[in-house]
């Protein structure tokens, strides 16, 4: 333990300021209320947020304040996702028509006309967009000007989310089968039957395919000729598209649960049981799973296992799939509203922290806690303050794998020598000290006379876990 830092303990900041106002994990931060139910899963781009509602509009919402940028009207109803690429949106919507939209104004840019339903999310590549129709299509699309260059007829309705990877189109269909389309021709190079419709949106990475299907099974193919490497049987439909990452295989299930499956093997590594079926499809980010679930709740797990961090309650089904950007996740939910949540432990939470002497006294953060610390972020700390009645021989910081003390995560190297520390003495000025050094006074910041701030920065992606007494 170095010597002089009496205090483990802490609130989360941004090496920039970070206002104490935030709100805690699981928290509102804002709701946007359109006119319809919002299934479409919205992008976060430029600091923006892209969807659709069911009452025929396309939004660009301000992702920090929810403002409106702009709305445009396609006066049909809308479940397809938008896509931006090269600050152009693009999506489908149940008039039949593809659009492309300017990103930062939302004017209009091009339309195709499918001649049928488009529920299918666009995806974009080498100059081309391709997505499905209910007309049982899959169509590729020039991305700059909407011309047609080929499409391809599957047996029927086709909703699934185009992947494209190692110049092949990855789609499924309603007709049972999972199709590997030339990227650029449109000819087919394989396909996969399975036991029910495929709605479901393939992940591919690392040379497989990793998709739903109506038999409720979640399918790992071969990318290059369709073979089966597992099949692993759920307990129910499952329609939500697979996140990959690490060697995990995160996805949704109509038994009401969320699996994480070995990608190698198909082996369960954790479930967890929601109050209804899961469409969502995971976001994955940091240390978390983010999942929306038919029972209204958004849910964060811990993705290495699968504990709820926390559940926010929206007014109505979830089939939106989150999309998380920093500290914030946004969601869709029927109840109309578009929601962005934070993930962000509030400093006020521990009122000791708040850089008011009036707050003194209270003993550190409640335990229980999950607390991600990503890249970039430090541990604050003065006094004496503890863990209330957790011990300091009872904290642990993780990487998800392995659990360490604090002396041994020390040892580790996962928490590095104080970068700043900050003192208020009446014979010192006010302000930040760097080796010694003053720098200008921060005169909005208030503390206890003869305290000082030990900044802590950890290695990325470490978890603090401070478990109940």
């Amino acid at each position: 333990m170095r010597t002089g830092c009496a205090v483990m303990l802490v609130c989360l900041a941004a090496a920039s300021a970070i206002s104490t106002a935030m709100a805690a994990p699981g928290d509102q931060v804002w709701q946007y209320v359109t006119g319809g139910s919002v299934g479409s899963s919205p992008q976060v781009a430029g600091g923006r947020v892209f969807f659709g509602s069911s009452d025929g509009n396309i939004y660009c919402l301000d992702g920090t304040a929810g403002t409106l940028v702009w709305s445009y009207p396609t006066s049909s109803w809308m479940f397809s996702s938008p896509n931006v690429v090269d600050q152009a949106v693009y999506t489908g919507a149940y008039n039949g028509k593809v659009y492309c939209l300017e990103a930062a104004t939302g004017v209009f840019a091009w339309e195709y006309q499918t001649g049928s339903p488009v529920y299918s999310s666009p995806a974009v590549a080498d100059g081309r967009v391709y997505v499905g129709s209910m007309g049982g299509k899959v169509f590729c699309l020039d991305m700059y000007t909407g011309a047609w260059i080929w499409e391809y007829a599957t047996g029927t309705t086709v909703t699934s989310t185009p992947a494209i990877r190692y110049g092949r189109v990855y789609i499924g269909s309603q007709d049972t089968k999972v199709y590997c389309l030339d990227a650029a021709t449109g000819t087919l190079d394989w396909d996969f039957t399975t036991g029910g419709s495929v709605t479901s949106s393939a992940a591919v990475t690392q040379g497989r395919v990793y998709i739903g299907s109506a038999d409720g099974v979640v399918y790992c193919l071969d990318a290059f000729t369709g073979g089966v490497v597992w099949a692993h049987a759920t307990g129910n439909s499952v329609q939500s598209c697979p996140a990959v990452r690490d060697e995990h295989v995160y996805v949704g299930s109509d038994d009401d649960s969320v699996y994480c499956l070995d990608a190698d093997t198909g082996a369960v590594v954790w479930t967890y049981a929601t109050g209804d079926m899961v469409v969502s499809s995971p976001a994955l980010s940091g240390s978390y799973v983010y999942v929306g679930s038919h029972d209204g709740y958004l849910y964060c797990l811990h993705a290495a296992t699968g504990t709820m961090y926390w559940r926010f309650a929206t007014g109505d089904t979830v089939s939106s799939s989150p999309a998380s950007s920093g500290w914030q996740v946004y969601v869709g939910s029927y109840d109309h509203k578009m929601y962005c949540i934070s993930n962000y432990y509030d400093p006020g939470e521990w009122p000791e922290f708040r850089h008011d002497d009036s707050k003194h006294g209270v003993l550190g953060p409640p335990a229980g806690l999950h607390i991600p610390l990503n890249t970039g972020w430090n541990m604050f700390g003065y006094g004496a303050v503890g863990f209330g009645d957790v011990g300091l021989a009872d904290v642990r910081l993780t990487d998800g794998v392995v659990d360490k003390t604090w002396d041994e995560a020390e040892t580790a190297g996962w928490i590095q020598d104080p970068a700043f520390y900050y003192y208020n003495e009446p014979s010192q000025p006010k302000g930040y000290l760097q080796l010694g050094t003053p720098v200008p006074p921060r005169d909005t910041d208030t503390v206890e006379a003869g305290r000082g701030y030990w900044i802590l920065t950890f290695v990325p992606g470490l978890e603090l876990v401070i478990p109940e007494p």
